[in-house]
């Protein structure tokens, strides 16, 4: 991660949200520091037209906190919390939200906290059950199926540029941009959740959505357990849902 920190810098196509990524990962910006190699190089992309003043400064921007945001993230001595504790009663939810790519502050958010507490990306094994809505649906399935954090993190770029696509409001009505982001968004659920399904996993799972097809529309809810059979016995067959299913009907 640091090396390409480093090389990306450098790169005349190369923009500050990469260098941004890579420190959220955990790249060392040490080497933008060392005999005053990354405004040295910054300058030049500047002289060779590469980088905009309005990039400019956000460049400049990172140069001047990424050292402290990456100290406070991954220098700092872990609090380190009793590993493998789970609550002595009762069970411990991680709630989380939708809001399009905003997803991508909540991907960060339990990393910065992982790390902080435990030194590594494993704090949502700490937790019994996983409650996620519209995108925030994709990111509790996909920790329900084994992604880390760094994954989710990827995961939720690639969709950006597959789903979240730009286009102004006429180009929606009128032309094919709802046609082309369904279809992706298709092909991504299916690349993410192939053949899992609700009664594989191994945890607590809610996916909140609304059912659209009654007036008013109705709350519907898709999960793995039963409020009168203890947690893993089997589902009726229309609870048993696939992963992607509920994420389509969440989004």
């Amino acid at each position: 991660m640091s090396a390409k920190l480093h090389d990306i810098w450098a790169a005349p196509q190369a923009t500050v949200t990469e260098a941004r990524l890579l420190l959220t990962l955990g790249a060392n910006p040490e080497s933008l520091y060392k005999d005053d190699y990354g405004m040295k190089t910054l300058m030049d992309r500047v002289d060779s037209g590469t980088v905009c003043d309005k990039c400019l400064l956000k460049f400049r921007d990172f140069l001047e906190y990424a050292g402290v945001i990456y100290e406070e993230m991954c220098e700092q001595t872990p609090i380190n919390i009793v590993r493998g504790r789970k609550c002595t009663s009762g069970l411990l939810p991680l709630c989380l939200d939708g809001g399009g790519m905003r997803g991508l502050v909540s991907v960060v958010c339990l990393l910065f906290a992982s790390k902080r507490l435990l030194g590594d990306e494993t704090l949502v094994n700490y937790f019994d059950w996983l409650i996620g809505t519209s995108t925030g649906s994709m990111l509790a399935l996909s920790i329900a199926n084994g992604r880390t954090l760094s994954e989710c993190f990827f995961l939720y770029w690639s969709m950006k540029r597959q789903i979240f696509l730009e286009g102004s409001t006429m180009s929606r009505l009128l032309g094919d941009q709802v046609t082309v982001q369904t279809r992706n968004i298709e092909k991504v659920l299916s690349d993410c959740f192939p053949t899992q399904t609700f009664q594989k996993c191994e945890r607590r799972l809610t996916v909140p959505t609304l059912d659209i097809s009654m007036a008013p529309a109705r709350l519907h809810i898709f999960r793995n357990y039963s409020f009168t059979k203890p947690f893993g016995a089997a589902l009726d067959e229309e609870q048993d849902v696939m992963f992607k299913d509920a994420a389509r009907a969440s989004r």
